[in-house]
């Protein structure tokens, strides 16, 4: 079971295929995890991404490949590296937070 801490919501994947779709959120960034139904069970997997919140009344985000953690989707193939992962995340959203207040408004992103 992949971790509970900074989950903001866990849902039906929402392309309509089947599967589950958790995100997390710590203040402005996140992590959307999706596990899509497989044929094999031996081939579960997780597609993840990093976000970017917009709003959250409606729930709007953006996909971030900008961050030091990823540059691209990254899959992970059994639920103990993904938390592993998602704890180092964390982490760093937590400490991206910091350093984007130290900036002038002017060049926050």
């Amino acid at each position: 079971m992949i971790t509970q801490d900074n989950l903001l919501l866990n849902r039906a994947e929402p392309g309509g295929l089947g599967g589950m779709q958790f995100l997390y959120k710590v203040n402005d960034y996140g992590i959307t995890a999706i596990s899509k139904p497989q044929e094999e069970i031996s081939n579960i997997h997780w597609e993840v991404d990093i976000i970017k919140y917009l709003t959250l009344k409606p729930l709007k985000f953006e996909v971030c490949h900008t961050t030091a953690l990823a540059t691209k989707t990254l899959k992970f193939y059994n639920d103990k590296a993904l938390n592993e992962f998602l704890g180092k995340a964390f982490k760093y959203f937590e400490e991206l937070d910091l350093l984007e207040n130290m900036l002038p408004e002017k060049d926050k992103p």
